[in-house]
């Protein structure tokens, strides 16, 4: 089990506003598991891996196979406080649900 957190590289955010992102995306993703993959992602030791993609439209693909394949899923949109404009989709959840599963939709991607 594990969850993936994709952000986007082409927005140059600084570390700090990516790791924000980055949780947002994961709490959101979390939020709508299904119960069963929630417990066994805690009982496996709740896996992130967090990856990049180079734009808004790889990020809405991904999205789209995460749909597919009903997987949970969330997507980020900045409030524009600081780095990037408002409504800016920074980051996509996946999961968490089984490495294979996901695997199919992001695991071609490089580490951020």
């Amino acid at each position: 089990m594990k969850q993936v957190i994709v952000v986007r590289e082409d927005l140059k955010m600084s570390s700090g506003k990516v790791a924000a992102q980055a949780c947002h995306a994961s709490l959101a993703a979390y939020r709508r598991a299904d119960k069963i993959s929630k417990t066994r992602w805690d009982v496996e030791g709740e896996k992130v891996v967090v990856v990049k993609c180079k734009d808004i439209r790889e990020l809405m693909a991904l999205k789209d196979k995460a749909k597919e394949l009903r997987l949970s899923w969330a997507t980020v949109q900045d409030a524009g406080h600081t780095e990037v404009e408002p409504g800016t989709v920074t980051a996509l959840g996946i999961g968490p649900d089984k490495d294979e599963i996901i695997d199919k939709i992001t695991g071609h991607l490089k580490p951020l």
